[in-house]
């Protein structure tokens, strides 16, 4: 199977230039600011999909999958503090708000009439949406093409103050205000939002070919939270994946201190010293959006071959390039133990059309 995928913020700009954040309350956020109003949400993928719809009509896609861990939070927010002061809601709120008209939002406006479903499952909503369409075309005679995409718009006040409930969100007075892998182990987690939208086939749309996708779930243990990352589980998990070490790995890596060690533990276990990164110091946590971010990051690095330096001292060796430029692994992690991780192989002299 083969990906092609567009993201946005558009992901060349993000990972090049330096990002605009803003603060809600006295919270960095990483917000797209030419999005104007309440159902986010939608607004993000269709501004994506407006941008991209010839390409993605021209390869006739027969399903659309789309991954949300909350949906539309900033509409329900909005919609319940009228609520509490009028004692009044609009009737459009509950079918606007309804996380599967998001995939079927995007469904009609592209012309697609097979199956439109939106995929949560915490922060692995986006790589869930697209091992469900992996599933589609599996199953499918006849059928090539599959669109597929994840979104999270979390900006509201309420969620933020939710997130820093957990004791996790970045002091940092200055970007980067997320910072992965910090050498001083202080938790810098922050809220971003973003939509990518992408296109799985069986024939060769792109040189960049997905050759496993994997889920798992970690087993309840002893010591380990409903929230941790699961050093053992997630090891075990990554020992399962076929082929042998990557030239380097995306991580999740939100800027948590105990997540961040954890899950770098892990990788090392399983791989060693590999190159590793992860994009959440320039965007933020996207939630379900943000493993497909992180693909959308691996595609960028293969194709221009460029690797991003960290303005911070980390506890991984991220100044280390990779020798080699032909095979990534992406690594989503979420509440609940909850893991999945894709390999994809750059393949830049194959036909492409």
């Amino acid at each position: 199977m083969y990906v092609k995928l567009w993201s946005l913020p558009e992901i060349e700009s993000l990972l090049r230039d330096t990002p605009s954040w803003t603060q809600i309350g006295t919270r960095p956020v990483y917000r797209l600011s030419e999005i104007q109003g309440e159902n986010r949400c939608l607004q993000l993928l269709l501004a994506l999909a407006e941008q991209h719809s010839v390409e993605i009509r021209q390869f006739s896609p027969s399903a659309v999958y789309i991954g949300s861990s909350r949906g539309e939070i900033v509409s329900l927010a909005a919609a319940f503090h009228v609520w509490e002061r009028t004692g009044k809601v609009l009737p459009s709120l509950s079918p606007d708000s309804s996380m599967g008209t998001l995939a079927s939002q995007i469904a009609r406006y592209i012309g697609i009439s097979g199956p439109a479903i939106t995929v949560s499952q915490t922060c692995l909503s986006g790589l869930s949406a697209l091992h469900t369409a992996l599933l589609h075309l599996c199953a499918s005679e006849g059928e090539d093409t599959v669109l597929f995409g994840a979104v999270d718009a979390p900006l509201t006040p309420f969620f933020i103050e939710a997130m820093a409930a957990l004791r996790i969100y970045t002091k940092e007075a200055a970007f980067p205000y997320v910072r992965p892998g910090n050498i001083s182990r202080n938790n810098t987690f922050a809220l971003g939002e973003g939509a990518v939208l992408g296109l799985l086939s069986r024939s060769r749309i792109s040189p960049f070919k997905l050759v496993e996708l994997r889920l798992y779930t970690a087993p309840a243990r002893a010591g380990v939270s409903f929230t941790a990352v699961d050093t053992e589980a997630l090891a075990t998990f990554l020992s399962q994946l076929r082929g042998d070490r990557p030239d380097f790995v995306l991580l999740h890596a939100p800027g948590t201190a105990q997540g961040d060690a954890a899950e770098w533990e892990a990788v090392r276990q399983v791989w060693g010293e590999v190159p590793v990164l992860s994009i959440k110091s320039r965007m933020g946590h996207t939630l379900g959006a943000a493993p497909l971010f992180s693909l959308a990051a691996a595609i960028f690095l293969f194709e221009s071959r460029e690797w991003l330096s960290t303005p911070y001292p980390t506890f991984w060796e991220a100044a280390r390039a990779p020798n080699r430029w032909h095979e990534a692994v992406i690594i989503g992690l979420g509440y609940g133990g909850v893991m999945g991780a894709l390999r994809i192989q750059y393949e830049p002299q194959a036909e492409t059309h």
